[in-house]
């Protein structure tokens, strides 16, 4: 017998590795919502989330530096001709959540790729849940012995972590869990999309 998974949907991870740049951006972006308390109301169920020009922050030129090459990484990884078109930043902004809340399912138009990169993440801060895309996958399933098995579930959990980066697809579908923490989760997330590059033979 020979199995082939079809359409399989990339998630890459990376981790950032100083921990005391971690606080000093997480304190910043502390900062930014007190400076700007209502913020935005999006996908958000309660918390704050930050306007989406954060690109323009330069307390944080480093960080998107450091995404930048985890982007190129992950480009080359699925063969992106880079001469052709380079990957590029659409927009960035923070979400800090409390006890209480969440984000709902939601996508990125517009964009080839969206991630997060994670500053803080207390223990039952809430789980960021990737939904399978595949329609109608979920109409009729088979009994299992694993019923937890991704095949049947619909439903793949990552527990975020301090420093932890993953990068997606802009069209899956994707929530956050109900926080159960009373330590804020802070957390940066960005969408991904492409430059044209023009040819050497464009006039």
């Amino acid at each position: 017998m020979e199995a082939t998974a079809l359409f399989a949907t990339p998630l890459w991870s990376f981790d950032y590795p100083d921990r005391d740049q971690l606080l000093t951006w997480s304190e910043h972006i502390l900062r930014l919502e007190c400076n700007d308390a209502s913020g935005l109301t999006l996908t958000n169920q309660g918390g704050w989330h930050s306007q989406t020009d954060l690109l323009k922050d330069p307390e944080l030129n480093r960080l998107f530096r450091w995404i930048a090459g985890c982007t190129q990484q992950a480009m080359e990884s699925i063969g992106w001709d880079t001469g052709r078109a380079s990957p590029c930043f659409n927009n960035a902004w923070a979400m800090v959540n409390r006890e209480g809340h969440s984000v709902r399912a939601h996508l990125h138009p517009n964009s080839l790729f969206s991630g997060v990169l994670y500053l803080t993440a207390p223990e039952g801060s809430g789980a960021i849940a990737l939904l399978d895309p595949r329609a109608g996958a979920q109409v009729l399933l088979p009994p299992l012995r694993d019923p937890a098995a991704g095949y049947a579930c619909g439903r793949v959990l990552r527990q975020p972590r301090p420093g932890l980066l993953l990068l997606f697809p802009g069209w899956l579908w994707h929530e956050v869990e109900r926080s159960c923490s009373s330590k804020p989760r802070i957390c940066i997330s960005f969408n991904i999309g492409m430059q044209p590059l023009r040819s050497n033979t464009d006039a």
